[in-house]
């Protein structure tokens, strides 16, 4: 029926797809979304809400099946209370979501001729104890607002020159009421437009001011650690045993292995480019400690081979599943995993320790999920991967707060924030506070009104979504009971300049005597938690040291320190990077001989290190540093190895056979030379691989045409060699 061209075929295409999916879960499977209409449906015959008093509290709207389930719960309860935040005097819209719901409310209970009964309105606003937070709620929001011309006490106004600034800016307040105003953490909350962005600085910040953190976020279970390892086992069969993917599986910790023997592994397979059926095919016969790294190995590869083995026939689905299972039975992952939870609980890494049991739940329960769905169909080890992938990826890791007293930084969208006295609203920029959503998915905002005129409503377009972003930064801006902390940037993360949210410019207009603080300017320091005000003590004493004048209470503060057996130690330390003057000492004579012995030993490539850089050349020759090693060819290789041949040659002929020595003959003295080198072990880089043998195929002949060159040279001159030596 639809006019519109463009609609029509898009209907078409979700049709056809739509209906491939439905004969495709047909009688096997339930789609999540289609939970809540069975629910519907199933509470037509259930007696569960017959005579009872039903409440439904703070929902900003429900889907169309909610709507039904409502419907069904209206006709058999003997009363339906449902809230909802309207203030029916505004002369504004950041509302409007929530007058739509009540709307269509009522009009489903007339339809199904339920009594409607007055409404009750609560009027007082009680959550408030102060005049400018109930002035704020009343105006933020208002096309014509009324001004405050008092003093502002209650709503403080920040501007951060960057994102990290403005994390500590929020700890030190935090710190302040805690300890001045006698709040709880569990008083304070943190509301963010973007929790991702902060996450990892927040951790960091709230961590050096000793401040219990809670943030409110859902982590992807595919980037839990005792996942990794399971996508780990299938990383080194889909990649053939590649190095990186075998150290990595390695690395996670589920092994039995001491971290000093994984370094030495590593090195060792850097070293000699350990890769694919070098790692199981046989003994490893290059370098030194070869009793020990062969231990090492076997440790690594017989469960792996043992994995592989079992599944050595076509496998399915239902067969990798299976043996992922035991594999993890098998080798103690569950034990792995308990003391590795029960080492963070004792640090009281809680959130995570809580995320660790659960991965282990949720991986069981995808293992099991993907049996059902593909069962015995055959497969590789690549391509179940990312089956796996796939499952985990939907999965999130959710928890609760582990502790009572904590400070919670939640998302403005989706954070249900409990009753807080104090509450910071951080990034408040443009074009982020609010959003500027521009998607309007598959099915556009003109494509939606149609179909809802047929008798489809969809979810929300981008006008009830803006709506919507409206209300939830009206609830985020009054929620706080006391007091209210704003803050947004300057700059971001890459300097790049940023305006301040229209909030922040019409707060200005409602508040005109609101004063911001900023660090824009510079640095603002204060005394807060011992950790973070140890910083500032230092930053203060280096300007005090450059010639500024600093507040006299920094000399109370380090007394403090320099009294504090705990901190003393740290203190001295300091001082001296603070007053280090870059000045280098002289090694002791007898440092000298232990580094260089009583002779010095130099060669021109030496002198000239030493010449460019003598750091370089102590660094070089006298600490004998280097960079570890890696399986490649390098120039000096090359060198070492032509030398070499060179020398062996003009060892093994005599003065008199090399006058009379053709072409060919010393061809093949040089390539017999070459072939014998070829088998000592620190030449085995030349061929370890068909790359690196080619590449010696063409060093023999460079180096054969170089030495009869020099035989040539020598045939046609009247010098002799005196000593090879």
């Amino acid at each position: 029926e639809a006019e519109d061209q463009n609609l029509k075929l898009k209907l078409n295409d979700m049709a056809l797809i739509y209906k491939v999916y439905e004969n495709q879960i047909q009688e096997k499977f339930i789609d999540e979304d289609d939970k809540l209409t069975r629910l519907a449906k199933l509470l037509e015959k259930s007696n569960m809400f017959d005579n009872a008093l039903v409440f439904v509290d703070e929902f900003a709207g429900f889907t169309a099946q909610e709507y039904q389930i409502l419907k069904q719960i209206m006709k058999k309860a003997k009363k339906l209370v449902i809230t909802a935040c309207i203030d029916y005097k505004a002369h504004t819209d950041v509302f409007n979501p929530n007058k739509q719901v009540v709307e269509k409310l009522m009009n489903l209970a007339k339809e199904n001729n339920i009594e409607i009964l007055e409404p009750i309105i609560l009027e007082q606003t009680h959550r408030f104890k102060n005049e400018e937070l109930k002035h704020l709620e009343a105006n933020i929001y208002e096309n014509i607002y009324t001004q405050y011309n008092k003093e502002v006490k209650y709503i403080n106004l920040f501007l951060a020159s960057n994102p990290y600034s403005e994390i500590e800016y929020v700890a030190k307040q935090i710190i302040k009421l805690v300890r001045d105003e006698n709040y709880e953490f569990r008083d304070i909350s943190v509301i963010t437009k973007n929790i991702d962005s902060v996450s990892s600085v927040a951790k960091a910040v709230f961590s050096k001011y000793g401040i219990p953190l809670y943030m409110d976020e859902n982590d992807e279970l595919s980037q839990n650690i005792a996942i990794k390892y399971i996508l780990g086992i299938l990383d080194i069969f889909s990649k053939n045993w590649s190095s990186e993917a075998v150290l990595n599986y390695i690395k996670l910790g589920f092994t039995s292995l001491e971290k000093e023997d994984i370094y030495t592994l590593e090195l060792y397979v850097k070293k000699w480019g350990i890769r694919g059926s070098k790692w199981y095919k046989e003994d490893w016969t290059y370098g030194d400690n070869l009793e020990e790294i062969n231990k090492t190995r076997k440790i690594v590869i017989e469960p792996l081979l043992k994995f592989k083995e079992n599944l050595s026939r076509q496998k399915t689905v239902k067969d990798i599943s299976t043996e992922i299972y035991s594999f993890l039975a098998n080798n103690n992952f569950y034990d792995k995993l308990n003391e590795k939870i029960d080492l963070l609980e004792k640090k009281y890494e809680l959130k995570l320790a809580s995320e660790y049991k659960q991965s282990a739940e949720s991986l069981i329960s995808v293992l099991d999920e993907i049996v059902n769905i593909f069962g015995d169909k055959k497969i590789g080890f690549e391509k179940y991967q990312e089956i796996l992938k796939t499952g985990l990826k939907y999965r999130e890791l959710g928890s609760i707060p582990q502790t009572l007293d904590q400070v919670i930084i939640g998302d403005v969208d989706r954070s249900r924030t409990h009753k807080v006295k104090a509450c910071f609203i951080i990034g408040m920029n443009d074009g982020v506070f609010p959003n500027i959503n521009k998607n309007e998915g598959f099915f556009n905002d003109d494509d939606r009104i149609c179909l809802k005129e047929h008798g489809t409503e969809l979810a929300k377009g981008t006008m009830e979504m803006l709506y919507d972003e409206e209300f939830n930064i009206y609830k985020a801006m009054t929620i706080a009971e006391e007091k209210l902390f704003l803050s947004y940037l300057s700059s971001n993360n890459d300097g790049a300049s940023l305006r301040s949210s229209v909030i922040i410019t019409k707060l200005k207009k409602i508040f005109p005597k609101l004063m911001e603080a900023s660090d824009v300017t510079g640095k603002i320091t204060e005394i807060s938690a011992p950790e973070s005000t140890f910083n500032e003590l230092l930053y203060n004493l280096r300007r005090y040291k450059d010639g500024e004048e600093i507040d006299s209470i920094w000399f109370d503060v380090y007394n403090w320190y320099n009294q504090n057996k705990e901190w003393n130690k740290k203190l001295q330390h300091s001082l001296k990077a603070i007053f280090y003057t870059n000045v280098a000492e002289e090694i002791s004579i007898e440092n000298i001989k232990k580094l260089y012995g009583k002779t010095l030993k130099a060669s021109v490539s030496k002198l000239e290190k030493y010449k460019e850089c003598p750091f370089s050349f102590h660094m070089k020759y006298g600490l004998n540093l280097k960079e570890a090693e890696e399986f490649k060819i390098k120039s000096i290789d090359t060198g070492s190895f032509m030398h070499e041949v060179v020398d062996t040659f003009f060892e093994q002929v005599k003065d008199e056979e090399l006058m009379n020595l053709t072409k060919e003959a010393v061809f093949k003295i040089v390539n017999a030379i070459i072939e014998e080198k070829l088998t000592i072990k620190k030449n085995a880089i030349f061929t370890s691989s068909p790359k690196f043998i080619v590449l010696t195929n063409r060093l023999k002949k460079v180096v054969a045409e170089s030495v009869y060159y020099i035989v040539y040279q020598m045939q046609q001159s009247n010098f002799k060699i005196l000593s090879n030596k």
